[in-house]
């Protein structure tokens, strides 16, 4: 609930804006008096939700992450409301042509897989549809679309000239330095990151680290051809699909189409698929036992027998295979110093929203903790 005077500027706010219809609508936090609604909240929220749920389902089963994932959520729309509203101090204009290249690229995602197979034209208005469909499952109308994706390139706007131009590429030295301790990292086995380092910098220091070592050890580049079983498949079910690799496999030996040929064809795994079957480098210890086990021992060129493991069968090929190698600097280095930059560019920008909040007036509403 909120007191008489937010409501009634709420009520001013929302009187000049077409959401007028739901003028009464609550809101879960103002940012120097600006509403951030419960709906906004909510939508921000359920995408934030759907893309954690894909990507780490098994640290979304603990309730303190999902009470984590909220809060942080509010927090994300705050920081927007307040960089939006520096920008209208600082007189930052959004341009047609900045929204207009805004909506395209937004647009452009909606393209259909097949669109290459489609005249112009068809793709089009299957993209438009599309676009128009999320809209209208996100609740928006086009205009107010429009306003909020107005919001967030003046705020991409602002971090750009106010915190972008502050952050200089790193010294080799200072790049090195990083390159050296992720090597001393790497070879000591431990999971321990250095000391002095915050929850994000670790996080980013062991992705970079398991990056880099990937890149370095034993490694063999593999091509496969998927038959899918569903989890939990039938002994039946493993039958016939086995049956399918084995006549597969039949077609691969006959050698009067190519193994790319026949997994662009026939492989139930689209996306190794369209690249004829080649699902890149493949590292000791992250691929399943039994698939693992063929693909270090099989000679370069040759066809495996199908390997079954959880997700179906694989008829593979491998087509290169590397030893393991000490990591080498500049191999690695540029990839580094953009790396370094970023962070630097988180820091400063974390920094920026600081000084910002200290001088708002940001009232939470009590009620955002219970929502779902």
């Amino acid at each position: 609930s909120m007191s008489s005077s937010n409501k009634l500027l709420l009520a001013v706010l929302l009187a000049a804006t077409p959401a007028a219809a739901k003028m009464m609508e609550d809101t879960v936090a103002t940012v120097n008096g600006s509403p951030i609604l419960l709906s906004e909240y909510q939508k921000e929220l359920s995408t934030n939700l759907d893309f954690w749920n894909k990507n780490e389902p098994d640290a979304m089963r603990d309730p303190a992450t999902v009470k984590k994932l909220k809060d942080s959520t509010l927090e994300e729309l705050i920081n927007r409301e307040l960089l939006f509203q520096e920008g209208s101090k600082l007189k930052l204009k959004v341009r047609e042509r900045d929204l207009e290249t805004g909506i395209m690229e937004i647009k452009s995602r909606f393209v259909p897989e097949n669109a290459k197979e489609l005249p112009e034209a068809e793709a089009q208005a299957k993209a438009e549809e599309a676009f128009k469909k999320q809209l209208e499952l996100d609740g928006l109308s086009f205009p107010q679309f429009r306003e909020r994706l107005s919001k967030q390139i003046m705020a991409r706007k602002l971090i750009q000239e106010t915190v972008r131009t502050k952050v200089q590429p790193p010294d080799e030295k200072k790049v090195k330095e990083y390159f050296n301790t992720l090597k001393a990292f790497i070879a000591s086995k431990s999971t321990d990151t250095p000391k002095g380092m915050d929850e994000e910098e670790s996080l980013a220091f062991r992705q970079t680290a398991a990056q880099i070592k990937a890149m370095s050890s034993e490694r063999v580049r593999v091509s496969r051809i998927l038959v899918k079983i569903s989890p939990g498949a039938s002994e039946n079910e493993k039958k016939r699909a086995l049956k399918t690799a084995e006549a597969l496999k039949k077609r691969v030996d006959e050698g009067s189409e190519s193994f790319g040929e026949i997994a662009r064809a026939e492989s139930e795994d689209p996306e190794s698929a369209a690249r004829g079957g080649d699902i890149g480098y493949v590292v000791r210890g992250v691929a399943p036992a039994e698939f693992e086990k063929v693909a270090f021992s099989l000679p370069v060129g040759e066809i495996s027998d199908p390997i079954l493991t959880e997700i179906g069968y694989h008829i593979i090929r491998v087509q290169e295979k590397r030893a393991a190698e000490t990591p080498d600097f500049d191999r690695f280095k540029d990839e580094l110093a953009k790396f370094l930059m970023e962070l630097q560019f988180q820091k400063e920008l974390q920094d920026y929203i600081k000084g910002l909040r200290v001088k708002a007036v940001i009232e939470r509403s009590p009620a955002t903790t219970t929502i779902q």
